[in-house]
């Protein structure tokens, strides 16, 4: 119910994805970059967490990430998929675990000392502990994205 006391359609009742986004210059040209984004074995190396990469073919593989929540810790057997890859300029994935599905998208564009990469990550907890997933995901994701963005920079321009 809203606040004027009439219901919200069930669409706006659900709850919104914690969303993550960083947007980043390498000084690598853009082939490079893409070459190296477009590698679902590099990527996971970058993602932060993932501690195993298993390629499964093409467009999927199983990573294995590591979720630290305090001084908790879970591995999750994190399946991923290549959605979309449009060279050059952009991509996108997702990823399904038992309690959490991801999604996100890779952008490139060229810049003049070398390529503008904008990495968006979104995830939505599911199961009976969603709620208080998607609320911790809230505050780490910008720290995620970040740590990814460092890492990518880091491989690719030494």
């Amino acid at each position: 119910m809203n606040p004027n006391g009439t219901y919200l359609p069930l669409a706006r009742m659900r709850r919104a994805m914690p969303e993550g986004t960083i947007a980043f210059d390498v000084t690598a040209p853009i082939e490079k970059v893409w070459s190296f984004l477009s590698d679902i074995r590099q990527v996971g190396r970058c993602v932060p967490g993932v501690d195993r990469i298993e390629v499964l073919d093409a467009t999927h593989a199983r990573w294995d990430l590591t979720v630290k929540i305090g001084p908790l810790s879970q591995t999750l057997k994190v399946m991923t998929e290549t959605l979309e890859q449009v060279p050059l300029r952009r991509g996108r994935f997702r990823g399904s675990a038992d309690n959490i599905d991801m999604t996100g998208a890779i952008e490139l564009a060229p810049t003049g000392g070398g390529t503008r990469v904008v990495y968006t990550m979104s995830v939505n907890a599911k199961g009976p502990l969603a709620r208080i997933m998607d609320n911790f995901m809230r505050t780490k994701l910008k720290s995620q994205t970040e740590e990814f963005a460092a890492n990518v920079k880091r491989a690719l321009e030494g």
